[in-house]
């Protein structure tokens, strides 16, 4: 393995890296040790086990996580944004005097990893909890059950798997446990041929993988690897599931696990990430002008169909006034707010006091518009023209419980530090809310006035601007 040396906030972290040998979408493992003496025992054990996946060792002094753990994140935030790994195949793991340290970075930091392997060590177990949904493989050798550390508990592995189930972690699994060995010896046995964790670690992927949290009775809300997040809303008769996300994993059976109720599907517009395999599901609510679109030329939208040659599903048109019927006095009434898309629409759920508003005005980062440079200008008036037509909906919407596509832009739109809020200081919270149509509207007077100009946002390569709470960003063709 390569030496090489990070210059971080801390001091120079020491890491060891191995390639792959692939051109694109290699999986790759983060492995945390403490030593770069234990750097070169793991790369001698899984190296031969992982010949399809590139290895970071990175050296933690003394295991240290608590001064390290910045370092170590923009290291493996670095990592990620390399076109020769695939982002959605890291994993996390750690040799046994760095287990604390795996158990807080993936505590952390959970939407980085596809799945963490770890043996023993202990974890703040609220904080854990944040792992509900991430495939864990845990290794428990005997530990004492609890320690008070500065004043606050932490819980051995094995006490840290009961409280996830506790909250409904249903991704565990927790070989044999081998009582008459130390945590080393575990260790080795966890990672020989015979205990298979590396396989384990090459085998996961987030691409099949849902986050799901219950938002209140009848209402779900399901995350999936690009953090895109579709709603699914029961009634008394039929459930209704608000876009399908971007997400490989068996959607129609997530949402099976979580209403009896027969599915159908409304899309709020047809990006990929909101509209993917739609032929999943039987019934689908479209705009009218998005359902003639589609049909005059299906290849415009090659991520919709899971079998590119299957017929359409019953494609049922919706526009502004549309209802939706879900029994038991549930009624989804469809709004139309154009701009992100030409027919962008939102749909409110006056019993369960829900409004699902996709990407019509963010989720609490920016509004997305894409579109030629000349013609923003224009796109910009037509939107204020929406949401202007939107306001009068805000008084009976003041109350509702705002639902975005993309949740987790609520912490802001920089993907190293949107998880910083489960570190505890998160520097940036906005959520959806009434306040954001009125400031979109200032938004774009001060675009279209010129008192307010867009600046380069070079993380993603778009034009920024923002007023009040809103933002937006331009993404030119």
């Amino acid at each position: 393995m390569e030496r090489k040396e990070w210059k971080g906030r801390q001091g120079t972290l020491v890491w060891f890296w191995k390639e792959s040998g692939q051109k694109e979408g290699s999986p790759w493992v983060i492995c945390l040790v403490s030593s770069e003496e234990e750097a070169g025992d793991c790369a001698d054990l899984l190296g031969p086990q992982l010949e399809d996946a590139a290895i970071c060792c990175a050296v933690v002094p003394g295991g240290d996580m608590a001064s390290w753990e910045e370092d170590v994140a923009d290291l493996v935030y670095q990592l990620r944004q390399d076109p020769t790994l695939d982002q959605a195949r890291s994993t996390l793991t750690g040799t046994v005097s760095c287990a604390d340290g795996v158990w807080q970075l993936a505590s952390h930091f959970p939407q980085w990893f596809a799945g963490v392997c770890v043996v023993g060590g202990y974890a703040d177990p609220y904080q854990a909890r944040a792992l509900k949904d991430v495939p864990l493989l845990v290794w428990t050798p005997v530990q004492e059950d609890t320690q008070l550390r500065n004043g606050t508990v932490v819980s051995s592995a094995e006490v840290t798997v009961s409280g996830l189930r506790a909250v409904g972690a249903g991704y565990v699994e927790t070989p044999h446990q081998w009582e008459e060995l130390s945590p080393q010896q575990v260790w080795e046995k966890a990672f020989s041929q015979e205990g298979g964790s590396a396989r384990w670690l090459l085998s996961q992927d987030r691409r099949g993988q849902f986050m799901v949290d219950w938002v209140k009775p009848g209402v779900w809300c399901i995350n999936d690897f690009f953090s895109s997040c579709c709603y699914l809303v029961e009634g008394r008769e039929k459930a209704l599931l608000i876009d399908t996300g971007m997400g490989e994993g068996d959607l129609p059976a997530l949402v099976a696990s979580l209403t009896t109720l027969p599915v159908e599907v409304a899309v709020t517009h047809p990006h990929l990430d909101h509209m993917h395999w739609i032929d999943q599901f039987s019934k689908v609510y479209l705009h009218e002008k998005d359902i003639a679109l589609l049909r005059e030329d299906r290849t415009k939208y090659p991520a919709a169909f899971k079998d590119k040659d299957a017929p359409l599903p019953e494609l049922l048109p919706i526009e502004g006034g549309s209802k939706i019927d879900l029994g038991g006095g549930v009624v989804i009434e469809t709004l139309d707010l154009p701009g992100h898309t030409p027919h962008s629409v939102v749909f409110a759920d006056e019993f369960h006091q829900c409004l699902f508003t996709g990407d019509a005005i963010g989720s609490g980062d920016i509004a997305l518009m894409i579109c030629r440079e000349e013609e923003a200008m224009d796109l910009v008036a037509k939107y204020r023209e929406a949401l202007e037509a939107f306001l009068p909906n805000l008084p009976r919407l003041r109350d509702y419980t705002w639902l975005g596509g993309h949740v987790i832009q609520e912490n802001g739109g920089d993907p190293r530090q949107q998880q910083s809020h489960l570190q505890g200081h998160s520097q940036y919270f906005n959520p959806i809310r009434p306040k954001v149509v009125k400031d979109m509207i200032a938004l774009c007077d001060g675009l279209l006035s010129g008192q307010i100009t867009w600046t380069l946002e070079p993380i993603f390569m778009q034009y920024h601007c923002e007023y009040g709470c809103a933002g937006i960003n331009f993404r030119f063709l």
